[in-house]
């Protein structure tokens, strides 16, 4: 393994914070229809805070879920579902895309479909990840190593 990507905590947390908060919502709009909603003055605190632990603790699990590794085969990654891999050999370019207000690292290969990788990114003021362009640098530093540097160490090698 060349390198390894994972969510920063600042970016887990913010997750968190948001599953718990829609989490909030959900319960409290369905305790607001339910029969007896004139008691809901005296619910609304505990139904506003209590998804907020579990939403934090749902993003620190996803931290270690969530994530991009590179080795000497390609690029790996991973999130909320199976793994998607792009071998090197099939890798054009790597470039740094704006999608939904945030930076990620998106990897075109040959066939034309593009990889967005989730890990890393660059998001608002809880989303930031002060080491994104150095990581941007970094993957595109090892696509240009196995695209070129391999093929020039072979040449080097023929008699």
């Amino acid at each position: 393994m060349l390198a390894e990507y994972r969510l920063t905590w600042r970016q887990a947390l913010t997750h968190g914070l948001r599953a718990g908060g829609l989490g909030s919502a959900v319960l409290l709009a369905a305790v607001a229809v339910a029969p007896g909603a004139r008691d809901l003055p005296d619910l609304a605190w505990v139904l506003i805070l209590a998804p907020l632990p579990s939403g934090l603790l749902c993003g620190t699990a996803l931290r270690s879920w969530a994530g991009t590794t590179l080795d000497g085969a390609g690029v790996r990654s991973r999130s909320y579902g199976p793994y998607a891999f792009a071998p090197w050999s099939r890798v054009v370019d790597v470039r740094a895309e704006r999608r939904r207000g945030r930076t990620l690292v998106a990897v075109y290969l040959a066939d034309g479909a593009v990889l967005r990788l989730r890990v890393p990114y660059d998001g608002g003021p809880l989303d930031r990840d002060p080491r994104f362009e150095q990581k941007l640098v970094m993957i595109a530093q090892l696509w240009e190593e196995h695209r070129y540097g391999c093929a020039s160490a072979d040449a080097g090698l023929r008699p």
